[in-house]
């Protein structure tokens, strides 16, 4: 088994497996070094975003606040004197025209009161006669010195009084007529009522509501804003607003901004709704306000990802997209406000420009990055 001829052998064969393995090594190690096949350095990896461009309506404001409609006149009705409740012609809903009667109290003590203040007044002014001609008989008198100055200052003293008690009794008619027209509740202008609260023989106290009545005029809209919105809506012209509620749209206008906050943070705004025929928006109901303003050529409304804000500098800025070399570069912005569907902030960004739409803060200045959906 150990002759030199196996010996010898043996060396052959190892000596051939140990050059074939050797060859095929060092085509490896060359293929290996080929230039062909070094891929280029990188110094970051390529990145996909989703991207956003300025387009003509960017430089518009859209927000949304809920509202609730409610008329612009609206009045709590009672009877103004105390009294049983006679009569109620009118029910929740029901329309009226200004000036119809909605309720009567019994009506009978307040006519005979009313009866009577003017039988006092006629009485009284029976009396005034007569002690105005006796006045006018003692004064011609007098002229002649047929009678004592006494006397006729006596006359002129009854026929003051008199007149003062013609002028309390025509004011107890007037009152008394007074209290008899508050016994009755009349519509005060074209409207519905909306709240009833009595019934007939039911007895009632004077100023206790029995009915909430509303104008059928014009509905309004009673909202809360952000004082920021509240100076666009006072600074530009060009705005659209609509109420929406139930897959309807109907206009809108400002009609009055509050200048104090209601709760620190937003300012109470009427609203006028313009409700075309054949449709019908009842009051109390939550409604949903819509907001279009044109703001100024730099502002415009973006995401919240697009906004990144340096820890050290406190600076913010988006990264805007050259399509060319598919990089991003910084631009510095400004935040004005935050709504809830991104920041309103001023930048210099020019109609068509691209941007980076969201993960501001994973990419860097001059990064290489791909578009979400667009083959490299």
């Amino acid at each position: 088994m150990n002759s030199p001829l196996y010996i010898l052998e043996r060396s052959v064969i190892l000596l051939k497996k140990f050059s074939k393995y050797a060859l095929v090594s060092l085509l490896v190690l060359f293929q290996g070094c080929s230039s062909e096949s070094i891929p280029e350095p990188t110094e970051q990896n390529i990145r996909v975003v989703t991207l956003n461009e300025v387009g003509a309506n960017a430089h518009y404001q859209e927000s949304r606040f809920s509202g609730i409609t409610q008329t612009e006149s609206r009045a709590q009705l009672s009877f103004g004197v105390p009294g049983k409740v006679q009569k109620v012609l009118v029910d929740i809903g029901s329309r009226l025209k200004a000036g119809d009667i909605m309720a009567t109290l019994d009506l009978e003590p307040y006519q005979l009161a009313v009866d009577n203040a003017r039988s006092e007044a006629s009485k009284a002014q029976i009396a005034l006669e007569e002690h105005q001609a006796n006045f006018e008989r003692l004064n011609r008198l007098k002229s002649n010195n047929a009678v004592s100055q006494q006397d006729l200052d006596a006359a002129r003293t009854l026929f003051l009084t008199a007149q003062a008690s013609v002028r309390e009794a025509q004011s107890r008619v007037r009152l008394t007529e007074r209290e008899l027209s508050q016994a009755v509740i009349k519509a005060p202008y074209d409207g519905v009522v909306s709240t009833r609260q009595v019934e007939p023989f039911e007895e009632v106290a004077q100023n206790q509501v029995i009915f909430t009545f509303d104008s059928s005029a014009q509905l309004i809209v009673e909202s809360s804003i952000p004082v920021s919105l509240a100076n666009a809506l006072r600074s530009t012209n060009e705005q659209v607003i609509s109420i929406s509620h139930q897959g309807k749209s109907f206009e809108a206008e400002v009609s009055h901004i509050a200048e104090r906050a209601s709760n620190g943070l937003s300012l109470p705004v009427k609203l006028r709704i313009q409700v075309p025929e054949g449709n019908f928006l009842p009051p109390g109901i939550v409604v949903a306000v819509n907001y279009r303003l044109k703001n100024s050529e730099n502002v415009l409304l973006v995401p919240h990802g697009a906004v990144y804000v340096e820890a050290t500098s406190n600076s913010a800025f988006l990264y805007s997209f050259n399509g060319e070399s598919n990089t991003v570069s910084k631009k510095p912005v400004q935040i004005i406000d935050i709504q809830p569907t991104g920041y309103i902030i001023n930048a210099e960004l020019k109609l068509g420009e691209r941007y980076v739409a969201a993960g501001a803060a994973f990419i860097s200045d001059g990064q290489q990055v791909r578009v979400l959906g667009e083959t490299r």
